[in-house]
């Protein structure tokens, strides 16, 4: 007996647009027309004979009755990946596409890439660095890197905060804790010598490097240390890499994630010339669609970071698109 189901263009069509609720956002991720899009959704409409989004002036929103078809449809792609993947070649090698932050990816994941590549010659790390919150449609990845808290999970309010988000919409995602954000002053050994730099209340005659992803990081961490941000601008940078460039060069000093100065400070490039070190509000951790958790190429890269990382997967969260 032949099945009675929509066209499955249209029930693509019907998930990305309910998904983004925009018809122009789902035509740029399937690489068609906005109308396309449009004229797919009717189609579907049509067959089912009832609406599905209401067309509102400025937004769209999902009927009731797209309400309930929603959460089935995007399940129901979302099996269909998972066992293309497992039935062909991808799923067990080929390509896997890692998107992290820029600073983390140049300083601690890529003089650690070469060793999960001879643990795993058959598959090949395409790494894409951003700093956007994760969108795994949208940017064709396979696994993401991120600093934060996945959504649900307490906010320390004390520490210092961090600014980017991990993602913008966390239905379907799960996330593997890999490592505390612990931010840490570094500068130049020889700054440290010319400033007579020995203790946090110094910090108001020397110039401070700020980076602009972490806008909040020195006022946040004086403010943890008792004290206030000096009047003196300083210097400010996009990116951590940047500001480490500046604090080797001897111009300030920079306040980084612990994570990303390690090799510097083992080298002597850097040294840290006020203790402690502060924890952040957040954890770097591993991004993941729920459905790809147990994909070869996937499983093993959660598992080689697990391992790298010194520490077990101590937190599994999975975002349910009915939650």
């Amino acid at each position: 007996m032949a099945r009675r189901l929509p066209s499955l263009y249209a029930l693509r069509a019907f998930e990305a647009a309910a998904r983004h609720l925009s018809f122009t956002i789902a035509a740029e991720e399937l690489c068609v027309t906005q109308g396309a899009i449009s004229r797919q959704i009717k189609l579907l409409e049509d067959t089912m004979g009832l609406p599905l989004f209401k067309r509102l002036t400025r937004k769209l929103e999902l009927t009731e009755s797209g309400q309930i078809l929603f959460p089935t449809v995007r399940h129901a792609l979302d099996d269909m990946e998972r066992a293309v993947l497992r039935v062909g070649s991808r799923g067990a090698s080929g390509i896997l596409t890692v998107s992290a932050l820029p600073t983390f990816a140049m300083n601690w994941l890529m003089p650690r890439l070469p060793d999960f590549s001879e643990k795993h010659p058959s598959i090949e790390v395409q790494l894409i660095t951003t700093i956007r919150a994760v969108d795994f449609v949208r940017d064709n990845i396979d696994v993401a890197i991120r600093v934060g808290r996945p959504r649900g999970k307490d906010t320390l309010q004390s520490a210092p905060r961090i600014d980017l988000m991990m993602a913008d919409d966390w239905a379907g995602i799960r996330s593997d804790r890999l490592l505390p954000d612990q931010m840490v002053p570094v500068a130049a050994p020889e700054f440290v010598t010319r400033h007579r730099l020995s203790t946090i209340s110094q910090i108001s005659k020397v110039p401070l490097i700020h980076v602009g992803t972490r806008a909040n990081a020195w006022p946040d961490w004086l403010k943890n240390a008792d004290l206030t941000v000096p009047d003196q601008q300083g210097l400010v940078f996009g990116h951590f890499f940047q500001a480490l460039t500046a604090a080797r060069a001897g111009q300030g000093v920079a306040l980084v994630p612990k994570v990303l100065v390690d090799n510097d400070l083992e080298a002597g490039l850097l040294v840290i010339p006020f203790e402690p070190p502060i924890a952040t509000s957040g954890y770097y951790y591993l991004l993941y669609r729920a459905h790809h958790w147990n994909l070869p190429k996937v499983k093993a890269f959660r598992d080689w970071l697990s391992s790298t990382c010194g520490s077990p997967q101590v937190e599994d969260e999975f975002r349910d698109g009915n939650q």
